[in-house]
């Protein structure tokens, strides 16, 4: 083999290589990091009078490349009685804290859900603060807002 073709044969590999490599951490990138996040109304603070019987959960996606959060939601319980949840929010506060809403999952925009589980939902987060959650996920918690509970029915951490 000529050293010319020889060059050609490692440059060809080289670039075939980085572009395999490139396209699966794009491929991870795009895909995003998902949780899957039990919530319990025992979990919230100040705590839900009704303990363990309101609960459900809830699978995040966090995606800083395409700085968005898709979440959708499982079944959930809530005591008889209870309405559905009005809102729903990513909190910043550890697991025995509450904190301020970060993220705002449903509300007025989008609408919360008519019923659980619930299709798949994408809403828009700031890059920088999808980046703080993925690197310590358990000072952040998911929670839901009714009626009854505005400070919180259901609550679970992300960590």
């Amino acid at each position: 083999m000529n050293k010319y073709l020889q060059r050609f044969t490692l440059v060809v590999a080289v670039v075939a290589t980085a572009t395999v490599l490139a396209s699966g951490a794009a491929g991870a990138a795009n895909g995003g990091r998902p949780f899957h996040v039990v919530l319990s109304g025992a979990n919230e603070v100040p705590s839900n009078p009704h303990g363990d019987a309101d609960r459900g959960s809830i699978t995040l996606t966090l995606n800083p490349g395409q700085e968005e959060v898709c979440w959708s939601f499982g079944a959930i319980t809530l005591t008889a009685g209870e309405p559905l949840p009005t809102a729903g929010h990513i909190h910043e506060a550890p697991a025995d804290k509450a904190g301020p809403p970060v993220v705002t999952l449903f509300g007025a925009a989008p609408a919360p859900p008519s019923s659980y589980p619930t299709g798949t939902t994408c809403v828009t987060a700031n890059r920088a603060l999808i980046i703080d959650i993925l690197q310590d996920p358990s000072a952040y918690y998911v929670n839901l807002h009714n009626a009854t509970h505005p400070d919180g029915v259901m609550r679970g951490q992300l960590g």
